[in-house]
């Protein structure tokens, strides 16, 4: 279905003055639209140029992922202090139109404390200071840093080229995406899902949802997740309202009950929290309070540090107190400056992932995962993408128990690329074990799993040991009151489970001619799921059987019960009873239609295997002469 371009962004009539002591005067942009852009939509993405999907494994890093620097551009929109701090670590770069820019910025810098050794800068002329909303994004292209280029939504064309330039200073792929969207509507768990609002369907009217999604993944390497608005007005930006801060995490703005998105913002956090993550559990969300003209959830993380915007109001320590308790082990950092509701630290600032990361892939164990028997496997893939070698002994698995010292056990190679395995020893029934993994390499990077390591490590209770499910009994039964005629049959049910990862299953089969089972045949130690009788039933019975399944630890789970009665010999009409309806189906067999009896050997009565005079001499005897009980037939179909 063809869509219309909704313009529902934020309409500013006046441009926005940045005055700062440190810094050069200048009319801004609005992060929204101006009354002239408006007039010149059709110069979206003129000078943009799209080229062929990266090829290979692609993976869009998340923004909690190693950093090694931080996109700026001059004039700042962004206090030098804040630049500061970014420096300590991190490679920032400044975007400027000049070396006069340059001067300037430099002198700004140093009188500001900035480490200028982790300075650099690219002379590139831009229209605004939004470098998140129009700056690059980055994947790695078989473990190889590259950009992905989209078309910045506005009528900027310094701006828009912005990722190329970069791209062509660094060294990097630039990948050209055929898709109007902004950074500040993007998001990514890293592990492949990215998120953002309907903005991104609105702005491509030209295309399907379906088409979106198809680029977004031939691109990124990303599934989609698209939801719709907060706000009825403004920018629609995901980042002004929800953050991932780790693949099982992600922070949801919350707003006084009176406002207009407080009921959407609810509804938005039940549906993520109803989603489950790359990590096999459902999202955690956790919710930060933003009174109106706050944005709070549009901050910053680089390596181990947040950076939060602050609005000097009285909330502003609540939304530190919130960062700190959600993100235990990180260094939470406020900042304030010229930051609207609907753009902040986030917008103003461009993260670029470590080139030569440590990049570890886990599925961490969780809940109730472990049982006091076996040890718990650690599988984990470290890909070294500075191709450096892995330092074998920092490879480790680190644990503790109920909250005891740090133990650490090795990691070895395991099957397939990259792969690495170890266990946990095995703990007693309720303990609570953490642990993380570490890993280094001979470039000198060192990093855990998950990011910030023993602070936020992965945690799983010891259960158990845990009875097995209960099988079901699925032959012989009753079968519409059909008598069982193979003497010697074969017993099935259904297999068993044990939650306890490598235990072992048997079968003990009881068949008893009591429904009490007072003294029944009992076959023990049955490893299949069947057993077949090796001594025959007895004739004219009536027997119960049921089913036991055992673990090693001897826990135990019964199966229903089923029944079923065995054939009467001569009871060809299976009425249970040897009558003259039984007579009357022999001669009527035998003499008159001819019709076969059902089973065919039913009229056996003196192992003949076939039904003849002999048999019906015997019936007769049975009935009127001797009354003599019938015998078993020699022969058993």
């Amino acid at each position: 279905m063809k869509k219309t371009l909704v313009l529902l962004f934020l309409f500013v009539p006046l441009s926005v003055m940045i005055l700062a002591s440190d810094q050069p005067q200048e009319e801004l942009l609005p992060i929204g639209f101006t009354a002239e852009e408006l007039t010149r939509l059709d110069e979206i993405g003129i000078n943009h140029k799209v080229t062929r999907a990266p090829s290979g494994e692609i993976r869009n890093p998340a923004e909690w992922e190693p950093s090694q620097g931080v996109i700026i551009r001059w004039p700042l929109g962004i206090p030098v202090s804040l630049v500061a701090e970014m420096s300590q670590g991190l490679m920032v770069t400044t975007i400027c139109a000049n070396s006069s820019e340059e001067s300037s910025a430099r002198s700004s810098y140093s009188s500001g404390g900035v480490n200028m050794d982790s300075i650099q800068f690219i002379h590139e002329p831009t229209n605004t200071i939004w470098t998140r909303d129009y700056g690059p994004w980055f994947i790695f292209e078989d473990d190889q840093l590259a950009i992905v280029d989209h078309i910045y939504n506005r009528p900027r064309p310094d701006d828009d080229v912005i990722p190329a330039a970069i791209g062509a200073a660094w060294g990097l792929d630039v990948y050209g995406m055929d898709l109007i969207t902004t950074g500040g509507n993007h998001m990514s768990n890293g592990l492949g899902t990215s998120m953002s609002t309907v903005l991104v369907y609105n702005e491509n009217p030209g295309k399907t949802e379906a088409e979106v999604d198809s680029i977004m993944l031939e691109y990124l390497g990303n599934d989609y997740t698209v939801m719709g608005y907060i706000e009825s007005g403004g920018i629609h930006h995901i980042d002004c309202w929800a953050k991932f801060l780790n693949p099982t995490t992600i922070l949801v703005k919350d707003v006084p009950t009176s406002s207009s998105s407080h009921a959407l913002l609810d509804a938005r956090a039940d549906f993520l929290s109803q989603q489950i993550s790359p990590w096999g559990q459902p999202y955690t969300i956790v919710r930060v309070y933003c009174p109106y003209g706050t944005a709070y959830t549009n901050s910053l993380i680089l390596n181990n540090k947040v950076f939060v915007p602050l609005f000097s109001d009285s909330y502003d320590a609540v939304a530190l107190q919130t960062y700190e308790e959600a993100m235990p082990g990180y260094e939470v950092y406020g900042y304030t400056g010229s930051f609207l509701d609907d753009d902040a630290i986030h917008c103003r600032t461009m993260g670029v992932p470590d080139a030569g990361m440590l990049n570890m892939h886990h599925v961490p164990l969780a809940g109730e995962t472990g049982d006091p028997l076996n040890d718990y496997y650690i599988s984990v893939k470290i890909e070294a993408c500075s191709d450096s070698a892995l330092i074998d002994d920092s490879l480790k698995v680190i644990y503790s128990v109920d909250g005891g010292a740090w133990a650490s056990a090795m990691l070895s190679p395991a099957a397939g690329t990259d792969m690495y395995e170890g266990y946990i020893p095995a703990q007693a029934t309720g303990s609570a074990v953490r642990y993380y993994i570490q890993a280094a390499d001979k470039s000198g990077r060192v990093t855990t799993h998950p990011y910030i390591g023993a602070p936020w490590a992965h945690s799983f209770e010891v259960g158990g040991p845990h009875a097995p499910s209960a099988p079901a009994v699925l032959a012989p039964v009753d079968s519409a009151g059909w008598p069982q005629y193979d003497m010697l049959p074969m017993f099935e049910w259904t297999e068993s489970t044990d939650p306890d990862a490598n235990d072992t299953l048997r079968y003990t089969l009881e068949i008893s001619t009591d429904v009490g089972f007072t003294s029944p045949m009992v076959i023990d130690s049955i490893s299949e799921t069947s057993y077949q009788m090796t001594d025959s039933l007895a004739f004219s019975a009536h027997y119960w059987w049921r089913v036991t399944a055992f673990d090693r630890t001897e826990l135990t789970s019964l199966s229903d019960v089923g029944d079923f009665v065995t054939w009467t010999i001569g009871d060809l009409d299976q009425s249970g009873d040897v009558t003259m309806g039984d007579l009357t189906l022999m001669i009527d067999h035998l003499f008159i239609s001819l019709d076969p009896l059902n089973p065919d050997f039913a009229g056996d009565l003196d192992g003949s295997c076939d039904c003849t005079m002999g048999d019906l001499t015997i019936l007769i005897d049975h009935l009127f002469i001797s009354l003599s009980p019938l015998s078993t037939p020699g022969c058993s179909k």
